[in-house]
């Protein structure tokens, strides 16, 4: 009798219990409130890498490289939370969406790009890495997705980590996002062109946040991988100087 009255009492408790967890790293991150925030005046793309170094949240932006977003704005808030800072940037931009999934905030332009026109959506039948720098990662899955003849990597910068990853039909953009949980790259960037005209492949083109030019299409796509702290890329300091700033 005893054994069911614990049981009984064990199972009243569960939703509780449930209740009371702790939310993990990056919801407790977002959920901060902040006080007298002033970012300064930046465009869509820096903002969100700025706000990314300055409270340390793992992002995944994918941006359609337009005018509107290199319009600079200055940002200030007297008290929001983090969540908050970054909707209001994104708000700035029409059209784009916020998501926080698996260890990433993810800032996407919905709408904008049709799934079928967008690489981030192809899935890879098998991704794994052991023990590699994490540009040696990233460039096998750029390999993975447009197999290359030639070609020459750096085998890791200065200050670059390790990644051992085993992933099967994973979209790019999950891939992307293990490499920004497990390496100390915490942002990654895919910067669509403009121009509707499409790859052979019918790919919408993507450029680099450092040339701002779209790479040739046997080199298609392109992304940009960034560690906090990390100097901005032209494309993203826009008329601030590069680097980290103040706030």
């Amino acid at each position: 009798m005893l054994r069911s009255i614990t049981l009984a009492v064990l199972l009243a408790l569960l939703p509780f219990c449930a209740a009371a967890s702790p939310p993990d790293d990056l919801t407790a991150k977002l959920s901060k409130s902040v006080s007298n925030y002033n970012l300064g005046s930046f465009n869509f793309v820096g903002a969100l890498i700025r706000v990314s170094n300055d409270f340390e949240i793992p992002l995944g932006i994918a941006w359609v490289n337009s005018p509107a977003a290199h319009k600079e704005l200055p940002f200030t808030w007297k008290k929001a939370t983090i969540l908050e800072i970054i909707q209001n940037i994104v708000s700035t931009q029409p059209g784009y969406q916020v998501e926080v999934a698996d260890g990433v905030v993810h800032i996407w332009p919905s709408g904008l790009i049709p799934d079928r026109e967008n690489f981030l959506k192809l899935k890879i039948p098998a991704f794994d890495v052991h023990d590699a720098y994490v540009e040696v990662a990233s460039f096998k899955l750029h390999v993975l997705v447009t197999p290359r003849k030639y070609g020459q990597i750096s085998i890791g910068g200065t200050g670059d980590s390790k990644v051992t990853l085993e992933l099967e039909n994973a979209s790019v953009e999950a891939v992307l996002d293990a490499l920004v949980v497990a390496s100390n790259r915490k942002i990654w960037v895919v910067t669509f062109s403009d121009e509707a005209k499409l790859t052979a492949r019918g790919l919408r083109r993507a450029e680099s946040l450092w040339s701002g030019k779209a790479t040739p299409d046997e080199e298609q796509p392109s992304w940009d991988l960034i560690r906090w702290g990390d100097p901005l890329p032209p494309l993203a300091a826009g008329n601030q100087n590069p680097g980290r700033g103040g706030g």
